[in-house]
């Protein structure tokens, strides 16, 4: 799944949407060795006016690592923005600028070295942090207490695209009450204006005339229209959540820095990070893993995406502020760069993160958990009936001219024209074959091992009998493996399947692109079906 593998890959590194972009090269960032690091920020009280919102708002710099299912462990450096709300140095920003980060470095307008903070508490759906920073006597900023309504003016105050120089922009209030949903976080609504911010400004606040806080700059760009609009948490949502995290409680949280992710293949939570300590951290998971279920429910399923038209967080936000972060809670989970399943409970020790099953064994029979969501699909004939994942939507089903004579046929992948001409993508191939029986194994078997140039492109590995055990529909069959398909890594699977009661063979040609898809070769084997 090389093209989601990239796709997070560039999710971790800036956070999703409106995220932390890359730490500036050290030839730009503030000078380390000008002023002593516990130097005392100037008292200046409350912030009254917009032009003085620089001197409360900072400059955050994060450096932690994830894991990569391409390249493994890897090392990352991000910036975001925060702002401080009272004069011993409580600093608001996005729970997606510091969740998972091994360390934060402050700067403050006026000083030339970072200053230390430690995270108080976090809220992934509402995407707030609230951090302690060293030191007192700090001015900061209050928060709006009027209508946030169309047509207000509001700045922008942070710093964009790692550049630790300050910026204010300059635009409205659109919307009061816009669509709070995103890859990344999931309010009951969320403000819209047309002040820009970039990556960068995640965490900043958008100020009104005084230079009080109208919300919290979280996104950038509509996910689903594309536009140049741009979002904040409302003030009146965050403030209520930042009084709990404020006290050292988390809310909303399991303690991972994720990000709905959605293609043909997989949907879920992508963990970017973890926070040490946290329940997901006490279970066993990883970044770079992939969430699929909580609570025995699909954090990113059909319907989600159907309603928004791209993945987000309302599914697993859902299960969150239903179950509650704190509760045991089922889980299962994807390691996607070893193709496991992994199955434990959030909060409670007695059920620790354990391999459900290793997909890469599902091609000798044994059991495993579902990555995918299936669906039972037909030929045009309704001749075969064969269980496929919902989102393998390029398909064909009409029948097969071969010799003079016309089979039904199912074949389904994500591209059905990479399938059949590429290693590069997953699929699958179903045909019925009335009139032959068990003594055609052996030659239909090299028939496709040739027909889909496994036999001179791939590496043959094993063959296996199938018997399903039933007495009313007997099926028994035979399946060639083959692996390290055109050298990618790849596998390719065979069978020849013998009905007695319909007294036809069906056939089951598949390639998987990854570990993972051979649960979908499976799949199809112990469900295909003759009407």
């Amino acid at each position: 799944m090389a093209t989601l593998g990239a796709g997070l890959l560039m999710l971790a590194a800036c956070g999703g949407g409106d995220a932390p972009a890359n730490k500036p090269a050290a030839s730009e960032a503030p000078d380390a060795t000008e002023a002593p690091a516990d130097t005392e920020a100037p008292s200046r009280g409350t912030i009254a006016d917009k032009q003085d919102v620089v001197s409360a708002v900072v400059y955050i710099a994060a450096e932690g690592s994830y894991r990569d299912p391409e390249v493994g462990q890897t090392t990352f450096s991000g910036s975001g923005s925060g702002f401080i709300i009272s004069s011993d140095g409580l600093v608001v920003t996005n729970q997606h600028v510091v969740e998972g980060a091994g360390s934060l470095d402050i700067y403050l307008d006026g000083e030339d070295r970072p200053r230390n903070a430690r995270i108080l508490g976090v809220s992934e759906c509402n995407d707030l942090a609230v951090l302690d920073l060293e030191g007192e006597d700090f001015p900061y900023l209050e928060w709006f207490d009027g209508e946030a309504e169309p047509g207000l003016d509001a700045w922008a105050a942070g710093f964009p695209l790692g550049d630790p120089e300050y910026s204010l922009t300059s635009g409205s209030i659109v919307k009061a009450e816009a669509d709070g949903e995103s890859t990344w976080a999931s309010l009951d609504y969320s403000l819209e204006h047309d002040a820009n911010i970039q990556p960068g400004n995640s965490g900043g606040p958008l100020v009104a005339e005084d230079g009080r806080v109208i919300g919290v700059n979280y996104m950038g760009g509509d996910p689903g229209t594309g536009t140049e609009q741009f979002f904040a948490i409302p003030g009146e949502i965050a403030q209520g959540v930042i009084e709990v995290l404020a006290s050292g409680e988390d809310q909303d949280s399991i303690g991972v820095n994720g990000t709905a992710v959605a293609d043909s293949e997989v949907a879920g939570i992508w963990v970017n990070g973890v926070r040490a300590g946290s329940p997901a951290s006490n279970l066993g998971i990883k970044a770079g893993d992939i969430i699929l279920t909580l609570a025995d429910r699909d954090v990113v399923s059909a319907d989600d995406l159907a309603e928004y038209g791209y993945p987000t967080k309302s599914g697993y936000c859902d299960v969150i502020r239903t179950q509650g972060a704190d509760q045991p809670m089922s889980i299962r989970v994807l390691r996607y760069d070893t193709g496991e399943i992994l199955v434990g409970e959030l909060n409670n020790p007695e059920r620790p993160l354990e391999v459900e099953a290793s997909i890469a064994g599902t091609i000798t029979g044994s059991e495993t958990g579902s990555v995918y969501e299936y669906e039972l699909i037909s030929d045009d004939s309704n001749s075969i009936e064969v269980e496929v994942p919902v989102l393998w939507t390029s398909r064909d089903s009409t029948e097969w001219d071969f010799l003079g004579g016309k089979y039904p046929r199912i074949d389904a992948a994500t591209d059905l024209n990479e399938y059949l001409t590429t290693w590069g993508t997953s699929g699958v191939t179903v045909i019925a074959a009335p009139g032959l029986d068990d003594s055609n194994f052996s030659s239909t078997l090299d028939y496709f091992a040739e027909e889909f140039f496994a036999a001179s492109d791939c590496d043959y590995l094993t063959s296996e009998e199938y018997d399903n055990g039933d007495s009313q529909f007997p099926v028994y069959g035979i399946y060639d493996v083959y692996e390290n398909c055109g050298g990618t890594g790849a596998w390719f699977v065979v069978g020849a399947f013998y009905d007695q009661y319909y007294n036809a063979m069906v056939v089951v040609a598949a390639q998987a692109e990854k570990d993972a898809d051979l649960e979908v070769i499976d799949r199809a084997i112990a469900t295909v079906y003759l009407p």
